[in-house]
Parts: structure tokens; C-alpha cells; sequence
């Protein structure tokens, strides 16, 4: 049995300029390596130790990862990059601020409000973003099932590879999309919190989610 502990990288610039991050890249802010070291001092402090780490190859994921097993205590753990942990990529639309981004898609000025009063899903934003992006060449946007299958096959690749708790640092949108994919309930999430853990089983065919969105670890951490 493997055991994935995924975690949505800290908070980055992008994120608090409300910017579509998508693969382009984003430093973490103070509060952003705030996060993540309270994550690894309380995952430190619950004795969870990690048999291997991977990480998106995104700059954001990868310093999130460094900071978390600096802290937990495991700073000589090898740290595996993977680009298909990467979050959607959104094309020419990156770096754009959200509510720009909602307009042109959808005709609507506030992204928020897309997501939430219209109920314009994750899945319906990645195909929108896809076909809005068809006068690029190449078109490097991705749709929902091209989002969800590239992670869904990195994660296979991974937990097939190496057995134990597994950490994998991350992004938000993809593994919502991801959750969706496998059936699980979201409970109408749009966004993930910085640094939470999302565990999840995975016995060789089925991936069972455990834990979804869970704070605990960065709530202990802060406190020490």
C-alpha cells in the first residue's frame, strides 16, 4: 500500500495579486514560506516521517517541498521533480489577473463570482481556456481531460514506483480537477488552502482519499 500526502504549494505572488498562475512561475511571499515551514515543523512534531518526496517541477511547489522536509526534520530526503505535477496550463492566459481572464472567457468581471454565483466548474474553465486558446501555435492549453490524465499518470508512475508514504508537493487546480476525476466529493471546492494535505491510498489500481484539505499539520506547526 502507498500512501500519497499532497500538499498545494504556500501562498506565492500570483496568488495574492489574484493572477492565473497556471506553468508559469511564481515566487513564494513571507506568508508562503510561513506555511510551509509551519507544515513541516508539524508534520516534524507528529513523528510522520516520509519514505521518498516528489515535487512539481514549478518553483513554487519545489521551494514549498525544501521548506516542508527542512523542517520536518528530513532535509537529506531526495527530492524527485516531476513536470507532470505541474498545475493546467492555461496558455496565453497566464499571468493575466483573474477577473480579466473570467471577461474574456465567460463575459463575466469577476472570477470569484464565476465560480461560486455561476457555478462554472474547474473543468468547464480548463475546456473554455483550451478552445480560447485555439489561434496559438502550438496551443500548449490544456482541457479537463488532458489536466486530469497527466497528473492521474504521474501519480500512477510515482506510487507504483516507490512504496511508503509518499509526500507530493503541488498545485491547487489540478488535483481539484483530479479529486473530481475519481469521484470524490469536493464539497463544491474552487480553491485549496496553501500548504494543506490531501492524503490519499493507493493500493496498485484504486486511489481512496482519506484526508481532503486538512490544515492540521501547518495549525500545530504555527503554534510551536
Amino acid at each position: 500500500m502507498t500512501e500519497l500526502w499532497i500538499v498545494r504549494h504556500g501562498q506565492t505572488v500570483f496568488n495574492v495579486e489574484d493572477r492565473v498562475q497556471g506553468m508559469a512561475n511564481s515566487a513564494l511571499t513571507a506568508q508562503g514560506v510561513a506555511e510551509a515551514t509551519a507544515l513541516g515543523r508539524g508534520l516534524g512534531q507528529a513523528g510522520v516521517r516520509f519514505d521518498a518526496a516528489y515535487s512539481s517541477d514549478l518553483s513554487r511547489a519545489l521551494d514549498t517541498a525544501r521548506h516542508v522536509l527542512v523542517n520536518a526534520g528530513q532535509a537529506d530526503l531526495p527530492l524527485t521533480l516531476d513536470a507532470g505535477l505541474r498545475e493546467e496550463n492555461y496558455g496565453r492566459f497566464e499571468g493575466q489577473l483573474t477577473n480579466d481572464f473570467a471577461q474574456t472567457l465567460f463575459g463575466l468581471p469577476d472570477f470569484a463570482a464565476a465560480l461560486r454565483t455561476h457555478q462554472i466548474s474547474l473543468a468547464q474553465i480548463a475546456d473554455a481556456t483550451r478552445a480560447a486558446n485555439a489561434d496559438q501555435t502550438p496551443n500548449r492549453a490544456e482541457d479537463n481531460a488532458m489536466v486530469t490524465q497527466r497528473f492521474d499518470a504521474a501519480l500512477r508512475q510515482l506510487a507504483g514506483d516507490q512504496a511508503g508514504r509518499l509526500l507530493v508537493v503541488t498545485h491547487g487546480t489540478v488535483v481539484l480537477m483530479w479529486l473530481r476525476r475519481l469521484g470524490f466529493d469536493t464539497r463544491g471546492q474552487d480553491m485549496l488552502h496553501n500548504a494543506s494535505v490531501t492524503r490519499v491510498r493507493f493500493d496498485g489500481q484504486t486511489f481512496t482519499v482519506t484526508d481532503f484539505d486538512d490544515l492540521t499539520y501547518v495549525n500545530t506547526g504555527k503554534e510551536a
